[in-house]
């Protein structure tokens, strides 16, 4: 992994090595970019870990562009070969069977795993710059990836496709979605059923989430709609994006309508209360959340973006909208309040379809099965 301790990736690893853990023939070691909370949960669950300082190949950036990445390469090209030096003194690689890069925006373990013949698998969870901003280190990052004999994991199609148009080996590529710890949601899906039809948005604040157009596709509803509502975000993020969205609220005279709040850790035993989740990002690599949403029986509203319309199907157990026309997002919160009866069905086979198709054990298996081809030499 790399220096980061949360987010989607950073959940997705360690949700995985909980339930790999469970398995007799496995033993994980894990290595972080970074000293962070990481190492101090694999602790805590008695995993042996390891953090060297290494950096990222991919980057985010900012402007100016040319000062930023003249210090990201410096930083990069001066951190990698010492990180190497540290970590061929922790861990004895010759007894690794497996390297498993859990993003794609860090190449280490594939250095390691070149230089001991060992398999290595890199997963590959982001679009790129659809929806952050990367800039590579190397010159050509796919050719340079492709330069090793990995396995790349992609985590939806969405994310599969984008990266086979950028030149990544496609006859390399297996699609394995990600998994949602099943147990974290309640056998009852049952609503407590308010005045008021109850809408959650979770997720980070930043302007790829998209907070704002949900805010925005309140305009289109009518008053006897807009007055039935209640719409709460929670999550964290960018503080001064929330304080632009609470302005926005305020201007419009939606304070009654919208709350925005910080990430409740608890919100999964208050599930019951809401009626429908949004998802209104610019492209979610696979969608953490909108899963969540369903495991809870929530009715799914997404936009029809990245793996979105892989995860919900129209109609069926959940709402797709067309992503930047907030009118066409208001058609569909109207239809949940209009119809909250059908949006509970659609909640009951979303959750059906999350539980069957997107469980960490179902995920987990896939990964695990992938290991043993690695090692059967199948893939390689």
């Amino acid at each position: 992994m790399n220096h980061v301790d949360q987010g989607g990736a950073a959940l997705a690893m360690m949700d995985l090595i909980k339930e790999l853990a469970k398995k007799d023939e496995f033993q994980c070691v894990v290595v972080t970019g970074k000293h962070n909370r990481l190492n101090e949960q694999l602790d805590s669950l008695g995993i042996e870990n390891y953090s060297s300082c290494y950096k990222n190949f991919m980057s985010s950036y900012k402007a100016p562009v040319i000062v930023f990445r003249s210090l990201l390469l410096a930083r990069y090209r001066m951190m990698l070969p010492k990180a190497i030096r540290d970590l061929e003194h922790k861990i004895d690689f010759n007894s690794i069977d497996v390297i498993h890069s859990n993003l794609n925006r860090i190449d280490i373990g594939a250095i390691l795993a070149q230089k001991y013949n060992i398999p290595h698998i890199w997963h590959v969870r982001e679009h790129g710059e659809i929806d952050f901003k990367l800039m590579s280190m190397r010159k050509n990052p796919i050719r340079y990836m492709n330069g090793f004999p990995s396995v790349y994991v992609t985590i939806s199609k969405s994310v599969r496709d984008i990266w086979i148009k950028r030149g990544l080996d496609k006859k390399r590529i297996k699609l394995i979605y990600d998994g949602i710890r099943t147990e974290n949601f309640t056998e009852s899906i049952s609503r407590n059923v308010s005045e008021k039809t109850r809408f959650i948005f979770l997720g980070g604040y930043t302007i790829n989430k998209g907070q704002e157009e949900a805010i925005d596709s309140l305009q289109f509803l009518p008053n006897d709609i807009l007055n039935k509502i209640k719409l709460d975000f929670f999550g964290n993020g960018d503080t001064n994006y929330m304080e632009y969205l609470k302005e926005k609220v305020l201007k419009r005279g939606l304070a009654s309508v919208v709350s925005i709040n910080e990430y409740d850790p608890d919100i999964w035993n208050k599930s019951k209360n809401y009626d429908a989740g949004l998802t209104c990002s610019n492209a979610e690599g696979f969608g953490r959340v909108t899963v969540e949403y369903m495991m809870a029986g929530l009715c799914p509203i997404v936009s029809n973006t990245g793996a979105n319309p892989e995860i919900v199907d129209n109609g069926v157990n959940g709402l797709v909208y067309q992503k930047g026309q907030p009118q066409d997002l208001a058609n569909k919160i109207q239809f949940v309040v209009e119809h909250r009866s059908v949006a509970h069905g659609m909640g009951v086979k979303a959750r059906n379809k999350a539980f069957t198709k997107f469980s960490m054990k179902k995920h987990a298996d896939q990964i695990y099965s992938l290991y043993k081809e690695l090692l059967t030499n199948t893939l390689r």
